[in-house]
């Protein structure tokens, strides 16, 4: 059976105006959340041909936090389970909690419903940083009790549009959870649900276009042997239903007719509806 999804792509670009837009002073130049690096081992230039050398952290841009992030022991991304970053995405919209912490009452609150088995994404409408001038304070972030929500509905991994899962000014300068000095608990929403191996997907991006509705997700992690995290190209797109004897895959343009509300009101100007039909 062909298939030819029309895919949406919720992944930021690696260049260092996206993750300044992301993280604001925290990749700031020299700062080790900085953007990519690129250098040439083989260049048109001289040679028949090019190679390429990167140079980053593995939490740069769109990106996975794999258990070992925060939890000693645990697995690195290399062992992370990737049937855990494939599958039904749910996308909350959670826009009314932007700018603070979200909590289990938010999620009772939020719509469309979570089930067992989702891969949640959460819909926050964050606003780009400033630039390099100054860190970002206002942030939406997961509280402990949000994180626990989470784990009692037994999803598969959670995205977020964020550069963190948690407040990263407030962790970082205020609780200082990266100091050796500091007691436990440090980064709590993160252990609660990286412990049970609810993997974490930070900086995803074009959420407003999904919001609301339930699609096909992925966001899959290079397997860096004993790395933290990695990025990730993070895709959705339509789901499939059976007519008949032939097999609708519909994009993106298509999915309000899931049963899902359409994207915040605003008014479609996009063509009609699409779909590409295969014999099943």
């Amino acid at each position: 059976m062909a298939w030819f999804p029309s895919l949406i792509d919720l992944t930021r670009p690696l260049t260092n105006e996206a993750v300044i837009a992301l993280a604001g002073k925290f990749a700031e130049p020299g700062s080790p959340y900085s953007g990519i690096e690129l250098s040439y081992l083989r260049n048109w230039d001289s040679e028949n041909g090019m190679v390429c050398k990167w140079t980053l952290n593995d939490h740069l841009g769109t990106h996975l936090d794999a258990p070992i992030h925060v939890v000693p022991g645990a697995p690195t991304v290399d062992q992370a389970d990737i049937n855990r970053l494939v599958g039904e995405a749910v996308v909350i919209d959670c826009a009314f909690a932007n700018g603070r912490g979200i909590t289990g009452d938010d999620f009772e609150r939020a719509e469309p419903s979570v089930q067992a088995g989702d891969i949640v994404l959460i819909y926050s409408a964050e606003r780009a940083a400033k630039g390099v001038e100054d860190y970002p304070r206002e942030q939406t972030y997961m509280t402990p009790d949000g994180a626990q929500w989470l784990v009692d509905r037994q999803i598969k991994a959670v995205g977020v549009e964020t550069y963190s899962f948690e407040h990263l000014y407030d962790a970082i300068f205020v609780q200082q959870w990266y100091d050796k000095a500091t007691p436990p608990p440090h980064w709590p929403a993160h252990t609660i649900c990286l412990r049970e191996n609810i993997y974490i997907i930070e900086g995803l991006t074009n959420l407003d276009a999904i919001v609301g509705k339930r699609v096909r997700f992925s966001a899959l992690p290079l397997p860096v042997p004993g790395s933290s995290g990695s990025p990730v190209r993070a895709v959705a797109w339509g789901r499939v239903k059976l007519l008949g004897g032939k097999v609708a895959l519909r994009d993106h343009k298509r999915l309000h007719l899931e049963g899902a509300p359409s994207s915040r009101g605003a008014p479609n100007n996009s063509p009609g509806p699409s779909s590409v039909v295969a014999q099943a």
